[in-house]
C-alpha cells in the first residue's frame, strides 16, 4: 500500500503542476452545470404538473448536482491518460517497473480523482447550502449508505476505462474508442437524463449494462429514489461488474504482453 499511495501522491503533484489546466478544469464544468440547470428549469416551467417522470423539481435539481459531481470526477484528459500512453509508446515504462500494471494505473487515477473529488465536494456543499429551497437534502442514513455504493461505482468506472483503454493496443488511434466509451457512459449511466425517465424497454436494457451502477445507482441511493431492485442487489451487481472487468483486464493485458517486445526486457 505504501507504493500505491506514493504513486498517488506523484499523480496529484503532476496535476497541480499545470496550474492553467487546473483552473480551466474548475471553470469549464461550472458552465456546463449552469446550462443543465437552465435546460431543466425551462422544462419544468412548461410542465403542467409539478413532476416530470415522477421526479419533482427539487429532486431533479438535487440529482443534477450530484450526478454532475460524480460524472465530472474525471475529465477528458484524465480518462484518456492510458490511451495516449499506449499510442505514444511511453506505456513501456509501466511494463518494466517493479509494480503491477493495474496498481500503477489505479494509483495514477486515484490521484486525479482525489483532487477533482475535493473540488466537486465543495461544489455540492455550496449548492445545497446556498439553495436549500430548490434542493432535496439527503438524510443522514442515506449518506452512510451512499458512501460504499459510491466507492464501488468509482472502482467500477476505473476498471471499465482501463479495459477500453487497453483496446488501443489493437487500433491505430484512440479517439474512436474514447468517444464510444464516453457516449455509452453518458447515456446509459444517467449523466445526461436520469435512467428512471427512460421508457420501460430502454430502462431494462440499461439495467443489463454496468453503466447505471456507476452513477444512477449511487445518486438514487443518496436521494432515496426507487431503483426497482433492492440495495443488496445493487451492491452485488457492482461487485459482479468489477470482477467482470477485472477478468477482461487480465485476459486483454495477458494478450498484449505476449505480443509486446520491450527493449532490454
Amino acid at each position: 500500500m505504501r507504493t500505491f499511495w506514493k504513486l498517488t501522491e506523484i499523480s496529484m503533484q503532476s496535476h497541480l503542476y499545470y496550474r492553467t489546466s487546473f483552473i480551466i478544469n474548475i471553470i469549464s464544468p461550472a458552465i456546463l452545470l449552469a446550462g443543465q440547470y437552465l435546460l431543466w428549469s425551462a422544462l419544468y416551467a412548461q410542465q403542467a404538473g409539478s413532476a416530470i417522470g415522477g421526479m419533482e423539481r427539487r429532486e431533479m435539481f438535487s440529482y443534477i448536482l450530484i450526478a454532475f459531481a460524480m460524472n465530472n470526477l474525471l475529465g477528458w484528459a484524465g480518462e484518456n491518460t492510458l490511451s495516449r500512453e499506449i499510442k505514444s509508446g511511453t506505456i513501456v515504462a509501466r511494463c518494466i517497473r517493479p509494480v503491477s500494471f493495474l496498481t500503477q494505473y489505479m494509483a495514477q487515477m486515484t490521484g486525479a480523482l482525489l483532487l477533482q473529488g475535493m473540488r466537486n465536494l465543495v461544489l455540492v456543499i455550496v449548492g445545497f447550502a446556498c439553495f436549500p429551497e430548490y434542493m432535496k437534502i439527503p438524510e443522514g442514513g442515506a449518506v452512510l449508505t451512499f458512501l460504499p455504493c459510491f466507492l464501488l461505482s468509482v472502482i467500477l468506472r476505473l476498471m471499465m476505462i482501463d479495459v477500453f483503454s487497453l483496446l488501443c493496443f489493437f487500433t491505430t488511434g484512440y479517439l474512436g474508442i474514447s468517444w464510444t466509451r464516453r457516449a455509452l457512459f453518458e447515456f446509459f449511466s444517467g449523466a445526461v437524463i436520469p435512467v428512471v425517465l427512460f421508457p420501460e424497454w430502454l430502462k431494462r436494457i440499461a439495467g443489463c449494462t454496468p453503466f447505471p451502477y456507476m452513477l444512477q445507482a449511487p445518486a438514487a441511493v443518496l436521494l432515496g429514489q426507487e431503483m426497482g431492485i433492492g440495495l443488496p442487489h445493487v451492491f452485488l451487481l457492482q461487485i459482479f461488474w468489477i470482477l467482470f472487468f477485472l477478468a477482461l483486464h487480465g485476459m486483454t493485458y495477458g494478450l498484449v504482453r505476449r505480443n509486446m517486445t520491450v527493449a532490454g526486457g
